[in-house]
């Protein structure tokens, strides 16, 4: 399914007159940048590519298109990007999935996340959160001893995301019995949870934080190293008494690696100026997501690092994506 959204020329073509389009970028600045999300509107990624979309068209001086492209949790939207021409037009908004846990989860992937893409910059972090069905649990321990008793089922926004290796990285660790029922995005999920016939999911907080205020999910614990200012009254992993669940979740613009340097300084440029827009960092926030400034270099040595601890959680639990 592919659905593309365009954002207005009017304030593109208002930039272009006063600042004739920046010098040495003029290749390729009638085309439209097109964002590729791998997952459904409404869905954290698709959410923040649109709210970073207008402030990228402004600065760029070209309208900015989010194509969501959806399958098998983000591959399908790597595979297109990876054999998109590498002239700064086509960008990835990928997460920790495709580009950080998926290459620990099979041999088979059509593309190489080190090979065939380049990062240009974050456009958001969070911390995950535990949610149980209503009547399930109201804290860690209590949800933990009724798994014990029986088998629970749990939801994720995909095989080989983020949500699902960390439930079955908590699965592995404290002993339980849980059957994995992947959806196409964390709404699907999160409503499953709330109407009872879903049992538990691990999601971003910020996709979660709705359904928790209205007391439809219960929420048990944060991902985070403590308490998220979100969710001051919920504990982290540590404090509930189960430690070694520290990893954010995060959404971040990839260039095909071929894309010249220009081009990905240039976009990177636009990106750091939406991160000082109010309106982004506000809207950043409400999605339950933090602005992460970090450059390029430094945001391919994060991804690094954390590559490697999501490859020791999926060897401690054998999660394999089926070929």
């Amino acid at each position: 399914m592919t659905r593309s959204h365009r954002f207005g020329r009017r304030p593109v073509l208002a930039l272009s007159a006063a600042l004739g389009l920046m010098a040495g970028s003029a290749r390729g600045q009638g085309a439209p940048l097109r964002l590729v999300v791998g997952f459904p509107a409404g869905t954290t990624p698709d959410t923040l590519a649109r709210l970073y979309g207008a402030s990228l068209s402004a600065t760029l001086g070209q309208p900015v298109v989010v194509d969501n492209r959806v399958g098998g949790g983000g591959i399908l939207a790597a595979e297109g990007v990876a054999r998109a021409v590498p002239d700064g037009n086509t960008l990835f908004v990928a997460g920790n999935g495709p580009i950080s846990i998926n290459r620990h989860l099979t041999d088979r992937l059509p593309f190489d996340p080190d090979a065939n893409f380049r990062p240009i910059g974050f456009l958001g972090i969070s911390m995950q959160v535990l949610v149980v069905r209503p009547g399930l649990a109201t804290d860690l321990a209590g949800f933990l001893a009724a798994a014990r008793e029986r088998d629970v089922n749990y939801g994720s926004v995909g095989a080989g995301s983020a949500s699902h290796l960390l439930m079955a990285g908590l699965s592995a660790t404290a002993g339980l019995k849980a059957q994995h029922v992947p959806y196409r995005g964390a709404p699907q999920a999160l409503i499953e949870i709330a109407s009872g016939r879903l049992d538990a999911m691990v999601a971003a907080i910020g996709s979660a934080l709705p359904l928790i205020r209205e007391g439809k999910v219960i929420p048990l614990a944060v991902t985070g190293p403590a308490r998220d200012p979100l969710l001051p009254a919920v504990p982290s992993f540590d404090e509930a008494g189960l430690p070694g669940f520290v990893l954010p979740v995060w959404n971040a613009l990839f260039a095909p690696r071929a894309t010249p340097d220009a081009a990905v300084a240039r976009i990177a440029a636009a990106l750091a100026e939406a991160q000082r827009d109010e309106a982004v960092r506000r809207g950043v926030t409400a999605a339950g997501f933090s602005v992460e400034a970090r450059d390029p270099s430094a945001m391919a040595a994060f991804i690094s690092a954390e590559s490697a601890r999501w490859g020791e959680i999926a060897r401690a639990t054998g999660v394999r994506l089926t070929d």
